[in-house]
């Protein structure tokens, strides 16, 4: 019982130790609980919660497919399949696509239509009608070059979107758009 008293007092001044310290040092813990498939996970950052997150979704998609996951850009992505696609596309399906790319970030469809000039979103739909039909030719799914959310707020629906990262780093290899005419 004495044994149970002595771990129990040294606990408790281990923690006040560690207390002490990281108060007087101004660190600051947290702690990151989130539930995925019915589990709790913890992680003590945001950025480890963010690589713990895409690891389950990871496994799970291996799982439930059995393929393994293979980088778009390491086997997508060569030289001359861009090249193919950007020699194709019209002069708006190549605006988009630049405008795509120097925001790296995701862009909503009406910040799009003003950048590229559109009188309307139903012209930005054509847009994206004409660059999915020449990707279609090519056997290119839209997706592996632009990747798109909806988001409702108050039955408004807004569309981002954003350059898919193997279309960005083919991009990148080629210099596009800073060295092509």
């Amino acid at each position: 019982m004495t044994d149970k008293i002595e771990a129990t007092i040294s606990l408790d001044n281990t923690l006040r130790y560690l207390y002490i310290t990281l108060r007087n040092r101004r660190v600051t813990l947290v702690a990151i609980e989130f539930s995925y498939d019915g589990k709790l996970w913890r992680a003590d950052t945001v950025e480890e919660a963010l690589e713990l997150r895409k690891a389950l979704q990871r496994e799970d998609f291996v799982a439930s497919t059995g393929a393994e996951l293979v980088s778009e850009k390491d086997h997508y992505w060569t030289p001359d399949v861009t090249t193919e696609l950007l020699q194709s596309l019209g002069e708006h399906q190549k605006s988009f696509l630049r405008t795509l790319y120097e925001h790296k970030d995701w862009l909503p469809s009406d910040q799009i239509v003003k950048e590229l000039s559109l009188d309307s979103e139903v012209s930005f739909a054509g847009v994206l009608s004409g660059l999915s039909k020449q990707a279609k030719k090519l056997d290119i799914m839209p997706w592996k070059v632009y990747e798109v959310q909806v988001s409702w707020k108050a039955k408004k629906k807004t569309r981002f979107f954003k350059l898919s990262p193997g279309f960005r780093w083919a991009a990148d290899e080629l210099s596009w758009p800073d060295n092509w005419i």
